[in-house]
């Protein structure tokens, strides 16, 4: 089960926001990852990157020990840790996109409460738009080629396409 949260919130102290997150995690057995919701080209992205990680964790063919960071680095298309690092959440003002992952529907709604009392829930943020152009095409190394070739509207896509491509770039 995947549930995805999006909000904004200004984290003064980035441990004490993922040690709060944690401990939510814990309390309800479900895995809480942060993403900075900026790099982020909409829903499909997310929920793309927590079905191969997933999958990756049930093939034995994932590259990090817990399901939250080997999402993060399927989020970031990248097999690199320092660079999934990137798109997780910072000192300040942040656009966050909270992915639940959970094995079942219990307790969804409680840890859902919990989430929402640690940001201000925005649910576009997480949406692909222009304004996040310059960022998406640096982070996933988008060429002007690529967008003169698929056109400007299929920045997604060809996002998705690096989260897709992440097992054989090497």
């Amino acid at each position: 089960m995947i549930h995805i949260i999006c909000g904004s919130a200004t984290i003064n102290n980035t441990e004490e926001f993922i040690h709060q997150l944690n401990k939510i995690s814990r309390k309800y057995d479900v895995v809480i990852q942060a993403v900075d919701a900026d790099l982020v080209a909409g829903s499909k992205h997310l929920i793309a990157a927590v079905e191969r990680a997933t999958r990756s964790f049930s093939e034995k063919s994932n590259i990090a020990n817990n399901l939250g960071m080997e999402t993060l680095l399927y989020v970031a298309g990248s097999r690199q840790i320092e660079k999934a690092l990137q798109f997780g959440v910072k000192k300040g003002c942040n656009n966050i996109a909270l992915l639940i992952i959970s094995k079942s529907e219990k307790n969804i709604d409680c840890v859902e409460q919990e989430l929402k009392k640690l940001i201000s829930e925005r649910p576009d943020v997480a949406d692909y738009t222009i304004s996040k152009r310059e960022n998406l095409m640096s982070a996933f190394n988008i060429t002007q080629e690529e967008i003169a070739a698929a056109g400007e509207d299929k920045i997604p896509d060809l996002v998705l396409e690096r989260v897709a491509l992440r097992n054989i770039v090497k």
